[in-house]
């Protein structure tokens, strides 16, 4: 797919491409990996500062009112440069908690999503987690999984079931209980146990189940992006191998049977570079069903790790050393197709949405 951006969208692309370079690379996630460190507080604030938190939210909310091809283009560029930052997760959040977005689209307050139960991404499903009202606030019980980053967090938003139906609570960390493991490619992951924890309702029965899904949408649709700008990386890198690699005296790129694994990568890419771009724009507009983001998300999710595990092959013996850089591709995309699920359960979600809305326009 050719995709043809507007002025705005192209200096958009570019901005985030150098930032990328600048504060991403391999180095950023060996560190994680080495030494277990948290988030670099510098580069989240220069993140703030560049305005990608604010990406989605309304101008009236202090946004920058863009919107999910905006984001899908700084996703991808943050894929490419392995940044582990959760700015796309969090940009999300702020639109969704309008009103409230200031700190979070400033940096001041990392809140992130907290929608998984076990395997499930919820969305129309009535979530496990309870709220019992306490004067203008309520008290949580019961678990969250799958929240990416955790250990960063100032806050996370939640959902929980009430008695007047579905909602949408922001809850402190300081006020859960936090089980973090470290995943394979040094980032976290883990759960949030809410035992009778304090939380403030952002969005009650009337509001919460369409914010959920535009929510999960802008979650699903952004995590394509960043896998779909992984393997682009992969692919570019592997490329460069097979010009410079020499066997039996000339470039190992020069035999076939690699030619043609390089071809049948750059057509998945493109395939997925396709359905993410314009999933978003059919979801924007209107034009789409919700389920569009999880068909990216399974596309991509697949094709990410084919085409990484094909990156390795290439290299030979190398590509598995954790020295060489090709081998984080691979982890991080590892982490991120299973980050909101795994690329079967989106098959299965956008099925079942597509049947329940008929067949999805173009």
């Amino acid at each position: 797919m050719d995709l043809l951006l507007s002025e705005e969208q192209g200096m958009l692309r570019d901005s985030a491409a150098t930032f990328t370079d600048r504060y991403g690379g391999p180095n950023r996630l060996r560190d994680l990996w080495d030494k277990n460190k948290k988030l670099d507080s510098g580069i989240w604030t220069k993140a703030a500062e560049a305005g990608w938190m604010a990406i989605v939210t309304p101008e009236i909310n202090g946004g920058l009112g863009l919107g999910l091809t905006e984001l899908c283009l700084i996703a991808e560029q943050m894929g490419k440069g392995l940044m582990p930052d959760p700015v796309t997760a969090v940009a999300a959040v702020a639109r969704a908690v309008e009103e409230r977005a200031e700190a979070i689209i400033t940096g001041k307050c990392v809140v992130l999503p907290a929608l998984m139960e076990t395997t499930r991404c919820i969305g129309d499903e009535t979530p496990g987690v309870t709220a019992t009202p306490a004067g203008d606030l309520v008290t949580l019980e019961g678990t969250k999984t799958g929240v990416a980053m955790l250990c960063n967090a100032a806050q996370f938003l939640v959902s929980f079931s009430g008695t007047a139906g579905i909602g949408l609570a922001l809850v402190d960390a300081n006020n859960v209980a936090i089980t973090a493991a470290k995943t394979v490619d040094g980032t976290t992951t883990g759960s949030i146990r809410l035992n009778q924890s304090i939380a403030t309702v952002v969005a009650g029965p009337s509001e919460a189940p369409s914010r959920i899904s535009a929510l999960l949408d802008a979650l699903h649709i952004s995590n394509a992006a960043e896998l779909l700008g992984i393997m682009e990386a992969a692919q570019m890198i592997t490329v460069e191998h097979l010009k410079t690699r020499e066997q039996f005296d000339k470039p190992i790129g020069a035999f076939q049977a690699l030619q043609h694994r390089a071809a049948d990568n750059l057509a998945a890419i493109e395939l997925s570079r396709s359905l993410v771009y314009k999933a978003a724009a059919a979801i924007e507009t209107g034009t789409g069903t919700p389920g569009l983001a999880s068909a990216a998300l399974s596309r991509c999710a697949t094709s990410a790790l084919d085409v990484c595990k094909s990156a390795i092959q290439m290299h030979g013996g190398i590509g598995f050393t954790d020295e060489y850089d090709i081998g984080l591709y691979l982890k991080r995309a590892m982490t991120l197709a299973t980050r909101y699920g795994t690329a079967g359960l989106h098959r299965k979600r956008y099925s079942e949405i597509a049947l329940e809305n008929g067949s999805p326009k173009d």
